[in-house]
């Protein structure tokens, strides 16, 4: 007698279990993605008053997590900070966040301008075309971060200023990593331009130092950073031009109130374009480099190359180079 046709083949009962199964893990995979996103959006406010610490509040309006199915995500309307201890408050444009399901403690995130910080009266305005960040987290907090921004441009003005300063940027790039109980920190950046003095546009600009024991800074709640603490200046560098530079490197103290001290060696490329950069922040010490010129070659410390290396001290913020006063830094 033929089989009836009432009754399923093997084959086609395995592709109903198969479909079936496939519905049920989407379906699963579905409930646990929104429980999960809801989590998140209902532990925000605790999450950002562990990251800030007690002194300080951050906020994130309109707070929605996005990037169902694969992708999970943090997107604001807008971005706000104050620190009532020490006298800070910011806030940012739009926040997009994004990580794979697999991988959460990487993200990648972008922010809109404009950034604004009042910091006890001086105010910095900042914004940009593009600003592109990049985190690796750990259990207590960050191992490693990076921000990228394009087409930037900064106004600093305030009280205590006598000129408001603007500076313009192609393109910025900023890194932190922990290398141990050590902070490995580097920036650079490519035309940087500025309204006060001229002498100080730069092709290019790099920095890159190590702050020792300071890799507590990238733990939560993050914490301004204050003195005391030392660091070693790998690299500081301004091209000027294609002939003209300075590179500045050494070992640094700030202390407590923020005064700095260092003995470092000062590599200058073109010591007339060099003169005329001090010029614009102290003529006389500019005059004196012009006259003692001959001299200031006669210090040179690696004699034989293109350049001339001399020694730059700072004593509690007043530089000198040799005996030629260059001025004083602000406390940090």
């Amino acid at each position: 007698m033929p089989p009836s046709a009432n009754v399923s083949s093997p084959a086609s009962r395995k592709f109903a279990w198969l479909a079936g199964a496939i519905v049920a893990a989407v379906l699963l995979w579905t409930i646990g993605w929104f429980f999960f996103a809801a989590r998140i959006e209902d532990h925000l406010p605790s999450t950002l008053a562990q990251i800030t610490g007690p002194d300080a509040t951050a906020g994130c309006t309109q707070a929605d997590v996005r990037g169902y199915p694969f992708r999970v995500g943090l997107f604001c309307e807008t971005l706000t900070y104050a620190n009532t201890a020490e006298g800070i408050t910011a806030t940012a444009g739009a926040f997009r966040s994004a990580a794979q399901v697999y991988r959460p403690q990487h993200a990648v995130a972008e922010v809109d301008g404009p950034f604004v910080l009042d910091a006890s009266g001086l105010i910095l305005r900042a914004d940009w075309q593009l600003l592109k960040a990049s985190v690796q987290a750990v259990s207590d907090g960050l191992d490693r971060g990076s921000i990228e921004a394009r087409n930037t441009s900064f106004n600093i003005d305030g009280t205590g200023l006598t000129q408001r300063l603007a500076v313009q940027a192609d393109r910025i790039t900023a890194h932190a990593r922990r290398n141990g109980a050590d902070l490995d920190v580097a920036a650079y950046s490519e035309n940087l331009r500025n309204s006060l003095l001229a002498g100080l546009n730069a092709k290019a600009l790099a920095f890159e130092a190590t702050l020792s024991r300071r890799s507590d800074l990238l733990q939560i709640p993050f914490t301004p950073l204050h003195g005391p603490f030392d660091a070693m200046l790998h690299r500081v560098t301004i091209e000027l031009d294609e002939t003209s530079s300075l590179e500045l490197a050494g070992p640094v103290q700030v202390a407590a109130d923020g005064r700095m001290s260092g003995n470092l060696e000062l590599t200058i490329s073109n010591v007339q374009q060099f003169s005329e950069l001090v010029a614009g922040f102290n003529p006389e010490s500019a005059d004196m480099i012009r006259r003692f010129g001959p001299m200031i070659s006669a210090l040179d410390t690696r004699p034989g190359d293109d350049a001339t290396t001399l020694p730059l001290t700072i004593r509690n913020g007043q530089v000198s180079l040799g005996i030629i006063p260059l001025g004083e830094l602000p406390a940090f």
